[in-house]
């Protein structure tokens, strides 16, 4: 172990431990916003040093952050840290937050009846005015809410989503319009990908050339409180119970999860979670892990289980 003097700043433990990676044929730690912002805090108010001061404030909880992203902002330097521990002489490493088991908003968790009366109010959206705006209207409402209930896309990532971002040979929707930097790709299933085909031809016959996937009538993306008036008029004509847009996002998650017990919880659930939460764009693995407490077939019985694997995915993923 070298002496204090001889630790270098925290940016050559970064590209040190990078080149480790790339030597041992591990991923590349590719853009880290965990990392980014630890350096910068060293940068500006440690001179560069990884001190024990900058670690604490780093580990306390932040007025602002709910349990699950506490954790999943701590877990993204615990890999660095680690390696940095076996080669320098650096500061403890706290104990990792404990995962927060309560949320503020309980999501909508819909029933098969609500889903099918919703879905046939959003393809039965007549307007009595024929003009483009309604046109359109008509068609992308029961594309766009589909595509969020079938991919678990965020209602923002759909409504700005450019035309250009969705391969319709393959399937494959580049999510660059996104919460903070996490840019991720979701394929969707054959039946989805004929109906965006249809979609596109329909939609491209009323606004040629259109740059905005699901457009307005001036070609640009649809403001939010648009679709959140789309939802809520398909939503109230058959069902009373209180859900939003990005509940269908939640409801996507959780019906994975379901899946995943029918199949043994045990079997592969690290890659499991893996794949769902790079899917999804959370920016850690914690903010997939949270919806567990959502799933009440898996109440104790994952608990030991997803301890395990979160300190595993801590060691994978990135930093």
């Amino acid at each position: 172990m070298n002496t204090l003097q001889d630790t270098p700043l925290l940016r050559e433990m970064v590209d040190s431990y990078t080149q480790y990676r790339k030597a041992a044929g591990l991923k590349p730690l590719g853009r880290s916003h965990q990392v980014c912002q630890l350096l910068f805090h060293a940068e500006q108010e440690h001179g560069g040093m990884l001190t024990p001061e900058l670690l604490g404030k780093w580990w306390e909880k932040r007025a602002t952050e709910q349990p699950q992203s506490h954790l999943a902002r701590v877990l993204g330097v615990v890999p660095l840290l680690r390696y940095a521990a076996g080669r320098w002489d650096i500061p403890q490493i706290p104990a990792l937050p404990e995962r927060g088991r309560g949320v503020q908003h309980i999501p909508h968790i819909f029933t098969q009846e609500e889903l099918t009366a919703f879905f046939q109010a959003c393809d039965t959206m007549h307007k009595p005015v024929r003009s483009r705006e309604s046109l359109l209207t008509e068609l992308e409402v029961p594309v766009m809410f589909r595509l969020m209930y079938a991919n678990g896309l965020r209602p923002n990532e759909c409504r700005l989503l450019p035309r250009e971002c969705v391969d319709l040979r393959t399937g494959v929707i580049r999510i660059e319009e996104t919460k903070g930097y996490i840019q991720h790709r979701v394929v969707v299933k054959p039946d989805m990908l004929t109906l965006l085909r249809k979609y596109d031809a329909a939609a491209d016959g009323i606004l040629p050339g259109r740059k905005a996937f699901f457009p307005d009538a001036e070609g640009k993306p649809h403001r939010n409180d648009w679709l959140c008036r789309q939802f809520n008029y398909a939503w109230y004509r058959h069902n009373t119970a209180r859900a939003t847009a990005y509940d269908l996002r939640h409801h996507y998650v959780i019906a994975n999860i379901y899946s995943w017990r029918e199949q043994g919880i045990g079997y592969g659930l690290t890659d499991r979670l893996l794949a769902l939460s790079k899917s999804l764009g959370h920016a850690g693995i914690a903010s997939t892990l949270y919806y567990f407490s959502l799933v009440p077939a898996f109440e104790g019985e994952m608990d030991d289980y997803l301890e395990k694997a979160l300190e595993r995915l801590a060691d994978e993923t990135a930093i």
